[in-house]
Parts: structure tokens; sequence; C-alpha cells
């Protein structure tokens, strides 16, 4: 996270990977909106809220067409934003990684070379929130149905409190699933697209056979520590928020200012990866980097003697293949 952001510092490129950042980031942080101070008259009465509590049914049954076309319409544009959302989210977090991974701030050449990647994400994570919706409605059925005698003779007796423990429970279940499910998809699916070019399912595929079924005590020390450190990170963009007037609250500004916290994230899950035996890696080490003599882009995928796609300076790092390499001393 210091050699991409402080070694040397270019503003330019704080600005384009910020923008990556917050593309990958859309739809995850709620923006806190402040409650709404409803105005508790002294004089009103319970009869006069229940007078107006009738006026208001009596105004949506004689308008009952327009409530329902407002109410598709509604429903329609935030499904609509919800999608929009999701898809800008899916290609951000590729190009997201590939910025950490070059160590350069580029916003069109990874948001073209990782189309088919992103789209193939969003249509998976469709998938799994529709299998989450209905695994909600599965489980929210549940204690409801067991505590329906006593909904209905609202009594609070021995089948509503069985449907809060059990509620409780499945509830308890549903947000662990939901964080194991999202940490495998961010932290070891994603990466794997990226690096292998993979579909998403493919990817699943891939990440479980070679990265969790054999290490899955790793993983989870690994994902403790990752909570961990979320958690600091947490407090960090609090007291940053605290200390910026409420800048961080901002789009695309919050993601700018807290751009450090969200490279070194990447950047440990892509390291954390990396550790495995087989093609995983995403950063160069032991001399196989080349990076531009001018902006630090590696350089690796550039030919010698053809310009640096960052900042254009001509690539002199000879080809590995001109490089004689020297006799082992025994």
């Amino acid at each position: 996270m210091v050699n991409i952001l402080f070694k040397p510092f270019v503003f330019t490129k704080w600005l384009a990977l910020g923008f990556c950042a917050f593309l990958a980031q859309c739809g995850q942080v709620g923006g806190g909106g402040g409650g709404g101070g409803g105005n508790n008259s002294t004089g009103s009465t319970p009869q006069d809220f229940q007078n107006w509590m009738n006026d208001v049914k009596d105004l949506i049954l004689e308008n009952m067409s327009l409530v329902v076309t407002l109410a598709i319409v509604a429903i329609l544009l935030v499904v609509g934003l919800g999608l929009l959302v999701t898809w800008l989210s899916s290609r951000g977090k590729f190009m997201l990684i590939d910025g950490v991974v070059k160590n350069r701030g580029a916003i069109k050449q990874p948001w073209r070379e990782y189309k088919r990647e992103g789209n193939s994400l969003f249509l998976f994570r469709i998938c799994v929130g529709l299998a989450f919706l209905v695994g909600f409605v599965v489980f929210a059925s549940i204690p409801l149905l067991i505590s329906l005698d006593d909904i209905r003779s609202e009594t609070f007796g021995a089948g509503a409190l069985a449907g809060l423990i059990v509620g409780g429970g499945l509830l308890f279940v549903y947000v662990i699933l939901g964080m194991t499910v999202s940490f495998f998809i961010e932290v070891l699916v994603v990466p794997t697209m990226y690096l292998k070019r993979l579909h998403a399912l493919e990817a699943c595929r891939v990440a479980w056979n070679d990265l969790l079924r054999g290490h899955k005590a790793a993983t989870f020390c690994f994902a403790m520590m990752y909570l961990v450190l979320a958690i600091a990170a947490i407090a960090v963009a609090v007291m940053g928020t605290c200390m910026t007037c409420c800048l961080t609250v901002v789009p695309y500004v919050g993601s700018v200012i807290l751009l450090p916290i969200t490279v070194f994230f990447t950047a440990l899950a892509l390291e954390y990866i990396q550790q495995f035996p087989g093609d995983w890696q995403f950063f160069a080490y032991d001399g196989d980097g080349r990076p531009c003599l001018e902006c630090g882009y590696d350089l690796r995928s550039t030919p010698h003697g053809e310009r640096c796609p960052e900042c254009g300076r001509v690539n002199l790092h000879p080809d590995p293949g001109d490089v004689e390499t020297p006799p082992t001393v025994a």
C-alpha cells in the first residue's frame, strides 16, 4: 500500500484509484440518513390519530389505481437502481485489483479488458442475492408459523417465545452464512477470476479446490484476522469522518480519502492467495518485476523498446529471454 500510494505520491493516481474504489464499493456502504423528527403535537389524542388514519385509508381507497401505479414505478426504479449499482460494482472490483497489481491509476483500459469477467460476476451476484432473498423468506416464515397461534390471539405465550428463540437462532445462522459467502466471493473468487480470466462459476470451483478445500484452517484464521483488521479499519474510518467534518460520507470523496484502507485490504487478499502453490502470483518478487523507471508500472507484458502504457516512457528493460542465466555455483 505504501509503495503504491506514497512512493511516489501521485495525486492523479490517487484520484483514478479512488474512482475505481468508489465503483467497487458501490452499494456496500449505506449513506447514513438522519432521522426525521416527527412533530409531537401536545394536543393530539389517540382519537385524533385514529381519525387521521381513517382519512388516509379513505384517500388511498379512492385513488387505488394511482397508488398501485406509483408503487409499481417505485419498485421498478429501486430494482433498476440496484441492478445498475451491482453492475458498476462488479466491473469496478476488477479495475481496483488491476490498479493495485499493476501499480497504476487506469480507468478505461481495465474497464474494457475485464468486461467479460465483470459481467459474469454481476450475473453471479444477482443469482446469489436472489438465493439469499428466498432463504430469508424461508427463515422468516419458520418462526412466524411457530408463533402463529399467539399472534392470532394477541398473546405472548409458549409459541411466541419459541418463535423468538428459533427466529434469533435462524437470524444468527443467516448472518454468519451471508458473511461467509461474501468473504469467499470477495476475497477468493474475484481475485481468481482476475488472475485466471475465468467466469464466476468456474472461478468458484477453482477457488474451492485450490484455495479452500485443503486449507480450511488457514482460511479460517485468515478470515478472523481479516475481521479484526476490518473492525480496526472501521474505527479509523469513523475517526476520519469526524476529523474531516463528514467528508468521507460524500460519494467518491470518501473513497479518495480512505483509499489507503481500500488498497491495503485489496493487497492483503492478493498476498494471502499468492502464498499458495501453483500459478497464483499477482505481484512480482525476486527480480521478476520490471518496473517503469518513470512511474513504476509493471512492464513484464511490455516488450523492450515499446512505450509504457501508463506514462509513455520507452521500456529499457531487456526481455526475459535475452538475459542469460548465470551458472549455478556449487
